[in-house]
């Protein structure tokens, strides 16, 4: 945790080597890095009631010396303070401070710091009367009440209290209370370190609404009646029992069981040639309703001896079949038409591949079973049908794409997401690849994935490559997504390579898998040709791809 300290400075002296303090003044109209020895022990107190009332061990505290020697709080240091503050980072801001008159500059830099996910806290007047920035509806304001019993109180939407009958100070030798509200600020700001540091990334408001029904802000509501259509697909899992039969055969090997979707109860064994129950493997015919999932590129023919021994039930083709399929079931983009872009405010990690067939789908399934773990709400998009068995929003892959419309459609259903749902962060895997291969495999020449690069602000981009990539080629893919301004690019090499032999195939590029001596000598010949960061898939299932993209949205 990052915490902006905005009050009359830190004592070096008080500090000593116990935690890790940077230290800013107001010099020349601008906060700068500079120590500044402050006339007065408030923001010492300040400081030392927060460390007492967190557990936080990696605390960072900023101390903000806003104090111009006269005695008087100046609203231009505080506003240079707080820009500063998100400039650097931080989660949240202690004002243990107020002025009584309004500002509109001081109104935006605080909405900025929300717009940000940052937490401003702010000290309540102690005579009753207006002080800002705890007054405005952007600030969680602290007050004290000495007769509550509770460790915090939520007063209204935007107010809390506590009691300081603990906290005793002394004077000429006397000991007495001290019913202050700045410390309040400050036990508050201590108490918020360890509850918004209980997981990596989060929205801090949404963790402080649930925990104290704090609502500092409510995102523009002009699409929050446009309710979001739920895809057919969707309402048959939630209303039957489902058995899959997975394509290729290989698929449901890898299959992550403590994750799946609740009504999916049973698989197609193809050893046993029956359908055996996901919870202990024994054969069963208790379900309703039988899902073919096929994530391969080019069509297939379902097994006729299949089809004819279970014709009792309904079978639902998702994927590539022939004569066969029902794809209309899931999501549309056209469902979602606009012709205006709206700002998206969750963080975005895009997983994206040179071609099909490239494990996109498993690094999506590792990275949305780490975000899950750590208590997330993850909305988690993607164009393989493999993705139903996870609860994935599954898209139709669009046979035509028309710019812009394609664009508007994916920002417009993301953006009534983030308004209608609790959503953390989105995991979106875009279908295809990022461009064409040759120019029977254009894979529609990258424009979904340019879609999703145009409509959402990408924070994170990971891209899957076959075993034996031409490094060259990479490079100018590279390119275009650095040119849609996406700054964190990780590469993850795929154990499976292009079949040269498929290159001339009109039904896509079939990929084969490569040994292990064949694979460690591709992942270091990359690592050593390319700056981006490369990741095997066991990189990938250890986690440590996770941590890294982790640390970059914290």
């Amino acid at each position: 945790m990052k915490v902006a300290l905005i009050d009359i400075g830190i004592s070096k002296k008080e500090i000593g080597d116990r935690m890790d303090v940077q230290h800013f003044s107001f010099v020349n109209g601008e906060m700068v890095e500079k120590y500044k020895e402050p006339e007065e022990e408030h923001g010492i107190r300040c400081f030392k009631e927060i460390v007492l009332n967190t557990r936080n061990v990696k605390l960072k505290i900023l101390d903000m010396n806003i104090s111009d020697g006269s005695g008087i709080i100046q609203i231009f240091p505080m506003i240079a303070a707080i820009e500063k503050a998100i400039k650097e980072r931080v989660d949240i801001i202690n004002i243990s401070l107020g002025l009584t008159a309004y500002s509109q500059e001081l109104y935006d830099i605080c909405e900025k710091a929300v717009q940000n996910n940052v937490v401003i806290l702010s000290a309540a007047s102690h005579k009753n009367t207006i002080s800002f920035p705890a007054d405005f509806n952007n600030v969680i304001c602290v007050n004290v009440d000495q007769k509550q019993t509770e460790k915090i109180k939520t007063l209204n939407a935007t107010t809390v209290s506590v009691s300081m009958k603990d906290y005793i100070i002394t004077e000429n030798g006397v000991e007495f209370d001290f019913s202050s509200s700045s410390m309040a600020c400050a036990r508050v700001c201590g108490y918020f370190c360890d509850i918004l540091g209980d997981v990596s990334l989060n929205d801090k408001y949404k963790v402080l609404q649930k925990k104290y029904n704090i609502r500092l802000y409510n995102t523009d509501s002009i699409y929050r009646d446009n309710v979001l259509e739920k895809s057919e697909i969707k309402s048959i899992l939630s209303n039957n029992r489902v058995a899959v039969v997975l394509f290729p055969e290989a698929a449901t090997e890898n299959i992550n069981k403590n994750m799946l979707h609740e009504n999916i109860v049973a698989y197609y064994n193809y050893e046993k040639g029956s359908f055996c129950t996901f919870a202990d493997d024994r054969e069963t015919k208790d379900f309703e309703v039988i899902m073919l999932l096929s994530s391969l590129y080019h069509d297939l023919q379902f097994p006729s001896a299949i089809k004819e021994k279970y014709k009792d039930y309904q079978i639902i083709y998702m994927g590539n079949f022939l004569k066969e399929n029902n794809n209309t079931y899931l999501c549309d983009y056209n469902k979602y038409k606009s012709s205006e872009m709206t700002v998206l405010e969750k963080p975005v990690i895009a997983v994206a591949g040179l071609c099909s067939g490239l494990n996109k789908i498993d690094v999506q399934i590792a990275l949305l079973n780490r975000l899950k773990e750590d208590g997330l709400d993850i909305k988690a998009i993607s164009n393989n049908p493999l993705g139903l068995l996870y609860n994935m929003e599954v898209f139709n892959y669009p046979i035509e794409l028309k710019f812009p419309d394609i664009v508007y459609s994916i920002n417009k259903y993301m953006y009534l997401t983030e308004v209608n749902e609790d959503v953390d962060a989105w995991l979106i895997n875009i279908g295809g690849a990022i461009g064409q291969v040759n120019n029977l495999n254009a894979y529609n020449f990258g424009k979904l994935a340019d879609a999703y690069f145009s409509a959402a602000n990408i924070d994170v981009a990971v891209m899957c490559v076959n075993t034996f990539v031409d490094v060259a080629n990479l490079k100018l893919q590279l390119a275009n997504l650095y040119k849609h301004g996406i700054e964190n690019i990780f590469i993850v090499l795929s154990h499976n390579d292009i079949d040269a032999t498929t290159m001339d195939y009109r039904d896509g590029l079939q990929t084969y898998y490569v040994d292990e001596e064949k694979y460690l000598q591709s992942l270091r010949y990359l690592k050593e040709n390319v700056i981006e960061k490369v990741f095997s898939l066991e990189d990938v299932q250890k986690g440590i791809l996770y941590e890294d993209i982790i640390e970059i949205l914290s």
